[in-house]
């Protein structure tokens, strides 16, 4: 039987497959030959998988609703759901670290058969750089914010399994790409020839979608032992100069654009205001004190050679490259 057989043969549950992330994988899964079958909320808009002709479950990983049904029958879990928007400690532990403990116990007791769950976590969950020298799994782990914490904890519950069931934990920093608004203001302030940036912040690692999601496909392709965790990132880790020269370039500054330091005092003093409304409007604070703790550090830095030398993983798209991509993709939806 050929190896497209093969996958033809192959059922894989993917959540969070209307997201970022999750819809990419999706596109590569399907275009390996895979059968894909989503975990979606109601309230999902499901019109893009529904276009992909993907078997669509409704259900929830927190609480548990129809998990038995949507992992029942599948040869692998991609777990790329997550909780990166949720505010608080509380919230951040649900949706990140009790779903994760609500899909291994469906996985337990109704995918017997399965043969690799993969957890999407993050950089976060292991921690910045002090030094500037690229994290790797043997460095110990010091997440630095609430959300960090609730992926590291999902981790810990992951692992704990890997005897029992077939666990690879895939740690990505920053996310980039086509389809993904999170990092537009970059790319508008950088056309105006400035960006605000916190003043201590000097390298950050990051990974195109596209080679993100080629790592999944990777960590189910690739024999090797349950309980391995693994960096992706492009390679460049580049500085902050670069990375905005690069954002510049993409949206055709001819100079670099201006970097504008903000102090951590300053994003404190912002965050407590916008918290201070949000709690008055009953709205979610997209900045608080835990994400200037993010943005405060000085290396978010990882090291993907691992996965390169045990999976034959590479990346594919250099940033430079994958900042005009995305700048197109901006502008083609008017947003840039």
């Amino acid at each position: 039987m050929s190896t497209e057989q093969q996958r033809a043969l192959k059922r894989v549950l993917v959540t969070g497959a209307t997201g970022f992330l999750g819809l990419r994988t999706v596109d590569f899964l399907l275009e390996a030959g895979y059968m894909v079958r989503a975990l979606v909320r109601g309230s999902s808009d499901t019109s893009a998988l529904r276009e992909r002709n993907v078997e669509i479950v409704v259900g929830s990983l927190e609480p548990a609703v129809g998990l038995d049904a949507a992992v029942s029958g599948v040869d692998a879990i991609v777990h790329s759901a997550g909780g990166g928007r949720a505010i608080g400690k509380d919230a951040l532990f649900a949706a990140n670290t009790e779903t994760t403990r609500n899909l291994i116990e469906a996985a337990k007791r109704s995918a017997p058969q399965l043969e690799r769950f993969v957890l999407v976590s993050s950089l976060a969950a292991h921690g910045p750089s002090d030094d500037g020298r690229p994290r790797d799994v043997k460095s110990p782990r010091r997440p630095v914010t609430q959300y960090g914490a609730s992926k590291a904890a999902a981790e810990t519950l992951a692992l704990a399994e890997a005897d029992a069931l077939p666990v690879t934990v895939l740690r990505p920093p920053v996310i980039y790409g086509p389809g993904d608004a999170r990092i537009l203001p970059l790319f508008k302030w950088a056309a105006r020839g400035v960006v605000p940036l916190p003043s201590i912040a000097e390298s950050a690692s990051m990974v195109h979608v596209d080679d993100c999601a080629r790592a999944i496909l990777r960590i189910l392709e690739t024999p090797h032992p349950s309980g391995r965790i693994y960096f992706v990132e492009d390679g460049s880790s580049p500085a902050m100069s670069d990375v905005i020269g690069a954002i510049g370039a993409a949206v055709g500054r001819t100079r670099r654009p201006r970097r504008l330091p903000l102090p951590r005092a300053l994003l404190l003093a912002a965050a407590a205001l916008v918290s201070f409304f949000a709690r008055l409007l009953r709205r979610p604070a997209m900045l608080n004190s835990d994400k200037v703790r993010d943005l405060t550090q000085r290396h978010w830095v990882c090291d993907s050679e691992p996965i390169q030398r045990e999976l034959g993983w590479r990346p594919q798209v250099a940033f430079a490259e994958g900042a005009r991509a995305t700048a197109h993709w901006y502008r083609a939806q008017g947003l840039l």
